[in-house]
């Protein structure tokens, strides 16, 4: 082979080597741990690096390791939960957390894949729900309760209406719904015993009909 082919071919070669040592150089190894509500770990979750191209799966203690490239993007996937792209850096050590939204089919995708037991699911969300519950025992009855806590209405006695008029052939007296049940009278409820409670005066009224006209007190019992 003579010299003048042979260079060309040498340069290539050495090219590829570098390019390959270089890429390898850049490969590194890096761990974390995916969570939901703060510390609840995840099992079998989806983890995938998008310039290295590898999948790992996390562990039943929510750990996980994978090889990435230099500046390489973490996309985690699990069913019933929100997925999280993670931008890695200089650490070699990553904590995601998963945001959760509670409905039926997120729930049952979530045990049903084996992220999370049904029994820890629900103490979660039961922590979750004490933990955003107000405290309504400092009022003295459900009208002091009504009158402190939401506005665009006004209490008259026992008697509950809407600011501004909304229906012109009704009285404008809101509609009264306990546990998702439409009642006449609320003056038996105690305080402490409220869970939650708001007032609907947009399109949610819809649901309720005419009768929703001048909006809708919901409240819901513990």
């Amino acid at each position: 082979m003579k010299t003048s082919h042979i260079l060309p071919v040498l340069l290539i070669l050495a090219g590829a080597c570098f390019n390959l040592a270089n890429a390898q150089e850049k490969t590194r190894t890096v761990s974390g741990i995916v969570t939901s509500f703060g510390t609840l770990p995840l099992n079998n979750v989806r983890v995938f690096a998008d310039k290295s191209g590898n999948i790992v799966y996390t562990d039943s203690t929510g750990r996980f390791s994978i090889q990435i490239m230099d500046k390489d993007i973490l996309f985690i996937s699990a069913a019933g939960f929100n997925n999280r792209k993670v931008r890695t850096g200089k650490e070699n050590i990553y904590s995601v957390d998963l945001l959760y939204e509670d409905n039926v089919s997120n729930f049952n995708d979530a045990v049903s894949h084996g992220h999370i037991s049904e029994s820890a699911l629900k103490n979660a969300l039961m922590l979750e729900a004490k933990k955003n519950e107000k405290d309504y025992s400092k009022y003295k009855s459900i009208y002091d309760l009504i009158s402190s806590e939401i506005y665009n209405v006004r209490i008259n006695g026992n008697t509950i209406v809407n600011t501004k008029l909304r229906s012109f052939d009704r009285t404008p007296e809101v509609l009264l719904v306990v546990n998702d049940k439409i009642v006449s009278d609320i003056s038996y409820i105690i305080p402490v015993d409220v869970k939650s409670i708001e007032f609907i005066d947009d399109v949610g009224t819809t649901l309720y009909g005419s009768m929703g006209a001048n909006g809708v007190l919901k409240i819901t019992l513990k």
